[in-house]
């Protein structure tokens, strides 16, 4: 027999889910551009070398990204999106620092 009662209605929910996923976001935004200051820093030698290091990090923490999007698509987005606020602080302020 079919329940008559209606599905309870969780309250706060969603803004718990909605904090979650900026959480995620802000953070692996901030693990791609710490890594690539720290790329950039310990590889010094030649501008060449430079920026294929902070290449070489931005690719794996890409891929890191896609795995996790693979593994748990509920936040693979969030994800996804914090990776690419990364990747563009790591332009404009990688930019600025080799214009200077």
């Amino acid at each position: 027999m079919a329940s008559s009662h209606p599905r309870p209605t969780s309250i706060g929910g969603h803004t718990h889910n909605r904090l979650a996923k900026a959480g995620i976001s802000v953070v692996s935004a901030l693990i791609v551009a710490a890594g690539a200051k720290g790329a950039f820093e310990i590889s010094n030698s030649t501008m060449m070398m430079n920026i294929a290091s902070v290449g070489a990090w931005v690719m794996l923490c890409l891929g890191l990204a896609y795995a996790g999007v693979r593994i748990r698509p509920a936040v693979g987005g969030a994800l996804l999106v914090g990776v690419g606020i990364g990747v563009l602080l790591v332009v404009i302020f990688g930019g600025m620092q080799m214009l200077g």
